[in-house]
């Protein structure tokens, strides 16, 4: 049994290995005084004199110095780690937080994903540090919104103070596809990609709500199916097509949901590489801006260009606030008015049950001649 020769102690460790003129020789440290050594008796060709340390060095043993910088460097980590563990349970008991006070899911995740964002740049206890971060690290003002929102709500939990920085809120102006554009971005990936897209695009619904949509949400009967609620918006039920209906019904039904959980990021990133490989084979940039959310854009002019009802297009689409549904009428007349505006379908309707069948179908009255009642319609 090897021991120490200082200290005579044999709790040994093995501390690499030295060469000398093609030999090998073991050297150990002692785990009780310090001591580095290179036993003699591992090698016998090679003497106590070829030893790098002997008893007369310790006073200057260079392996001290390292181990003592070593084991600073180890209680560093040791600290470091302690506070990213105490960090991460805050963040557990701060989601609990919010979830005690009636936030939804979306809002609890997009709010632990920004904190942690905030923690990776900067250091999430101090305020004018997440401020730098907030002001450097996100391009658009509503993600900077939406993180001093976090990070304000964060600060109210674990008593803290700042000063909140202000951000106008920054309106985009939606891209709306082509007809012949918006089929090819459906029709692109595999099977369940193509429906989950077509879903989107017949329903109008948003992409978590169709993630939540449930086996027994479909209504083959009546053709329909409803689709819950979500950013605080409320539940419908949209009609959809048969051919819909039998692929919804053709997929394995081996999960509670029609459409297979992932995780938040990865259904979004395979879309936007299929339009990626759009983009490069038909040379249109276009489709790099379209995404799942503009199926949603596309079924709300399709259905105000139906009916001009602006409050069937509010329900068909959940929302809650009349003001956020109007930004769809302004966006058809934008792109769709100067194209119909002198094309027009002319009815005249002489009895009164006519008149209520055209008006219900969405005609508008124009003029008036005794009993003639005369109706258009854009076509």
């Amino acid at each position: 049994m090897i021991a120490c020769p200082e200290c005579n102690s044999q709790r040994i460790w093995k501390n690499g290995l030295r060469y000398i003129q093609n030999i090998t020789v073991q050297r150990f440290l002692c785990r009780d005084c310090g001591f580095r050594f290179s036993d003699p008796a591992y090698n016998p060709e090679i003497s106590r004199k070829n030893c790098i340390y002997n008893i007369s060095q310790k006073g200057s043993c260079q392996i001290s110095v390292t181990q003592t910088k070593a084991m600073k460097n180890l209680t560093a980590e040791a600290k470091n780690k302690a506070l990213q563990e105490t960090k991460k349970g805050t963040l557990i008991n701060f989601s609990w937080h919010l979830k005690k006070l009636g936030r939804s899911e979306d809002t609890i995740k997009t709010y632990t994903k920004l904190l942690k964002v905030l923690d990776r740049k900067g250091e999430l206890n101090d305020p004018e540090s997440v401020k730098s971060v907030i002001a450097t690290h996100y391009t658009d003002r509503n993600s900077k919104r939406l993180a001093v929102c976090a990070y304000d709500a964060y600060l109210k939990f674990v008593g803290g103070k700042w000063k909140k920085p202000y951000y106008k809120k920054e309106h985009k102006q939606v891209f709306i596809p082509t007809q012949k554009e918006l089929q090819l971005a459906i029709n692109s990936g595999k099977k369940s990609s193509v429906v989950f897209s077509m879903f989107l695009n017949e329903t109008g619904a948003r992409v978590n709500e169709a993630e939540r949509l449930e086996w027994t949400d479909l209504d083959p009967e009546r053709g329909n199916v409803t689709v819950k609620a979500s950013k605080n918006g409320d539940p419908r039920i949209i009609a959809i097509s048969e051919n819909l209906m039998d692929l919804l019904n053709s997929l394995p039904k081996k999960y509670k949901t029609v459409f297979r959980k992932t995780t938040p990021t990865l259904r979004a990133s395979a879309f936007r590489n299929r339009m990626k490989k759009l983009s490069k084979i038909y040379n249109n940039p276009r489709f790099l801006k379209i995404h799942m959310h503009t199926f949603r854009h596309c079924k709300a002019l399709r259905e105000y260009h139906k009916t001009r009802d602006i409050l069937h297009v509010m329900g068909v689409l959940g929302h809650r606030c009349l003001a956020t549904t109007h930004r769809y009428v302004r966006l058809y007349n934008q792109i769709y008015k100067p194209q119909v505006l002198d094309k027009y379908v002319t009815k005249i309707a002489a009895t009164k049950e006519e008149r209520c069948d055209l008006i219900n179908d969405g005609w508008d009255l124009v003029d008036k001649d005794g009993e003639d009642w005369y109706f258009r319609k854009p076509e």
